[in-house]
């Protein structure tokens, strides 16, 4: 059955339902294909196609159609539109030209063998959804009665498809937003009126180790603990009253039975006063304040590395000169007096006097490595051949302690980029202090093996007492040792980790395999 453009009620009543219906569908293929059915009803015996537009790239998606076959191939340069058809939609050219629509005095059929007809396009809001097609057998035109009642559909198919995309864009958006948040390096954390968390990122989760399902819906009161709560619910308090608040620190708690200092910037989202409604949320964008003392440690440290390599310096030309006399002559001495016959005390202070210059010296040169560490390009570097010049060097000290020293290479070691040299100071620094650390007949074991595809791992662990937990971190500092007076400087290990850091590796210690200390580094392999 065919109509005319609306004029009765019933019409009218027809074509209202007919939008709720396309309104209420909200898949647009299934909304092209019950627009089709709808025509098709309307309208039997005619060629009906709907090609829809997207308007990101400007072109067609498939053309759907009843009643005739399409063309072979609907290039998207050749979906076109008459002028006059614009003209009725209170539609520019610029429009069909920013949708990629060519423009032309006649119809461009879609259809195979159907040469009359028009096209309707499908806009809303100033947009071009797409291009309605209706066609005609030969000797059975009737454009003059068609068009009028075809077009009110043509328009509630473009509104229906209009709200699609405004939905689908609504739904990207927020995906997108929510990616951000989700991706974001800072810790964010909102709140409603009702002081239930809605929304807690991936950096949040991450450094406390709680599952988001365990944050999410709690009161934001119950997720801090007791002593720190005062300080966050007052600014979250204040912020519901529409004020902000910069820098609140608050100790968060962690499933480690742990916490972990945070700052805060807390601000309203909403409107609040006179002109504006209640505040709809609080929004709080933290940083981890462990990482950004780390970061002024690193500073504090830097600063002090270069005081100390001016220190350095010229402690090392003042000393080396006298040092250097001073052991010289003491040799000499001692092999005079050794000649003499002199008396072995003279000649044990003799020895005294030149191990304790020597052993400036050794000093002197620690501190300058130490402050002002080897600034040469890192070149390939075969680790399997670096462990064992290593060890090599270490034999006397192993064979002179009874040790037993047991090395472990992966087959599948990779060459890395390092300073051989250095890597070699850090294995046999490491192997010295394993070592010292055993008694006779205690056992050192060097390993090196492939951690991961971008990573090795290089350990040295003994049979010794270990290092006190106390003691883990502090080992690593300048002038720290648990040797004895007058075995150590202090100096290796920092060295070691300056080493380490320079390669772009982390270094740890903890209990190892054997009982005793394990040094453990991890290297990337660049």
């Amino acid at each position: 059955m065919t109509f005319a453009a609306p004029t009765t009620e019933a019409q009218l009543a027809t074509l209202q339902a007919l939008a709720v219906e396309l309104g209420s569908i909200t898949s647009e293929p299934a909304l092209v294909e019950r627009a089709l059915e709808i025509l098709a009803a309307l309208l039997p015996g005619r060629a009906l196609c709907i090609r829809v537009l997207d308007l990101r790239t400007r072109d067609p998606g498939r053309a759907v159609s009843r009643g005739a076959p399409l063309r072979e191939a609907i290039p998207s340069e050749g979906v076109a539109i008459t002028q006059a058809a614009l003209a009725r939609a209170k539609l520019k050219p610029a429009v069909a030209a920013s949708a990629r629509l060519a423009v032309r005095d006649r119809w461009d059929s879609p259809f195979t063998g159907i040469a009359t007809g028009f096209a309707l396009p499908l806009a809303a809001g100033g947009e071009l959804y797409g291009v309605l097609d209706l066609g005609y057998a030969p000797g059975a035109d009737a454009r003059a009665v068609d068009e009028p009642a075809v077009l009110p559909v043509a328009n509630h198919l473009a509104a229906a498809l209009r709200m699609l995309r405004l939905q689908d864009d609504a739904l990207g958006l927020r995906d997108y937003q929510a990616r951000l948040l989700e991706s974001a390096n800072a810790l964010i954390l909102g709140i409603d009126r009702a002081w239930r968390i809605t929304v807690c990122n991936r950096a949040l989760l991450e450094l406390t180790g709680f599952s988001r399902d365990e944050v999410l819906g709690r009161d934001v009161r119950d997720f801090i603990t007791n002593d720190q709560r005062q300080f966050l619910t007052s600014a979250f308090a204040a912020a519901l009253l529409g004020q902000h608040h910069a820098a609140v620190t608050v100790a968060l708690p962690r499933r480690a039975q742990s916490t972990v200092r945070t700052v805060w910037s807390i601000a309203p989202v909403g409107r609040a006063g006179a002109l504006g409604g209640p505040i709809d949320a609080v929004v709080a964008i933290g940083q981890d304040q462990s990482k950004i003392e780390a970061l002024q440690a690193q500073v504090v440290r830097a600063e002090r590395l270069a005081t100390l390599g001016e220190i350095a310096a010229g402690v090392v030309h003042e000393l080396n000169n006298p040092l250097t006399s001073i052991t010289v002559y003491a040799e000499y001495l001692v092999r005079k007096f050794e000649s003499q016959g002199a008396e072995d005390t003279d000649l044990e202070k003799l020895r005294r006097i030149g191990a304790s210059a020597q052993r400036i010296l050794r000093f002197s040169r620690d501190l300058v490595q130490y402050a002002r560490p080897s600034g040469r390009d890192l070149e390939p570097v075969d680790l399997a051949a670096v462990v064992r010049q290593s060890v090599s060097i270490c034999e006397h000290l192993v064979e002179r302690g009874g040790i037993a020293l047991a090395v472990e290479l992966d087959p599948e070691l990779p060459v890395i980029q390092a300073i051989s040299g250095q890597l070699e100071q850090v294995f046999i620094n490491l192997i010295t202090n394993a070592v010292h650390a055993v008694e006779s007949g205690g056992r050192v074991v060097v390993r090196a093996v492939v951690e991961s595809p971008s990573t090795v791992l290089l350990e040295v662990a003994d049979s010794g007492p270990g290092v006190a937990e106390e003691d883990r971190e502090r080992i690593f500092e300048p002038f720290f040792t648990t040797k004895p007076d007058g075995k150590g400087t202090g100096l290796g290990l920092p060295i070691v980790r300056n080493i380490v850091e320079q390669h772009h590796g982390q270094i740890s210690v903890d209990r190892g395999d054997l009982g005793g200390a394990a040094f453990r580094i991890i290297l990337p392999v660049l």
